[in-house]
């Protein structure tokens, strides 16, 4: 028996929280321990959106990557999940108008084990029904596999909304067949995907979904 509702899929990482800073530090972290050079935030930012594995080989360059360097970056990281993280300003405020009109889920390409800390302490919970990571389902973004999936186990209707700031996020929604939101304030890019509608601020959301 589905639920009458719509599903909302949003993405975690410059979509909901603004976690660019925590990712950064622990980034150069790793690339000064392994004598890598170091660069700006604004490469962090082209570099994220596709898991951390990714992140750390697009960091030291495909040709020099090691298990040893995910490895280190993620001992780090979850050290430091929360010292600059932080909510973006008036997102919540955003789900606590939509949460009775939807079923929500987040979807992140990010671990389920990091997904569930960050979730738990800023009290998402209190908005979302599901949460999963990258690593929840056999595929991760931009598979629409973890849409169909979700759309499955919250049992609501087929169509709905997926919301995030990464051409995986838009590129996973417009497969699945839901309308798909871009995130301009996050910091991820199309690469070419096309999504239904822009926002530049979370408060923008409500003129499309309420």
């Amino acid at each position: 028996m589905s639920s009458e509702k719509e599903i909302l899929i949003f993405d975690l990482d410059g979509t909901i929280l603004d976690t660019i800073d925590d990712i950064h530090s622990s980034l150069m972290n790793t690339l000064r321990y392994f004598n890598f050079p170091t660069f700006d935030i604004s490469i962090t930012k082209q570099y994220v959106g596709d898991g951390i594995k990714k992140l750390v080989e697009r960091a030291v360059g495909e040709d020099n990557f090691k298990d040893e360097h995910e490895r280190h970056f993620r001992t780090v990281y979850k050290e430091n999940l929360v010292n600059q993280t932080k909510p973006f300003t008036s997102i919540l405020n955003v789900l606590e108008r939509l949460k009775d009109r939807y079923i929500m889920a987040i979807l992140s390409n990010k671990s389920f084990e990091m997904t569930d800390y960050l979730v738990k302490h800023f009290k998402l919970d209190n908005y979302f029904v599901r949460w999963y990571g990258g690593d929840s389902f056999v595929e991760k973004k931009p598979s629409p596999l973890p849409i169909y999936e979700i759309i499955k186990i919250t049992r609501s209707k087929k169509d709905g909304y997926l919301i995030g700031d990464n051409y995986t996020d838009v590129e996973s929604g417009n497969r699945a067949g839901l309308k798909t939101i871009f995130c301009r304030y996050g910091y991820g890019k199309l690469y070419g995907q096309q999504p239904d509608y822009f926002v530049d601020t979370p408060e923008e959301l409500l003129n499309i979904l309420i």
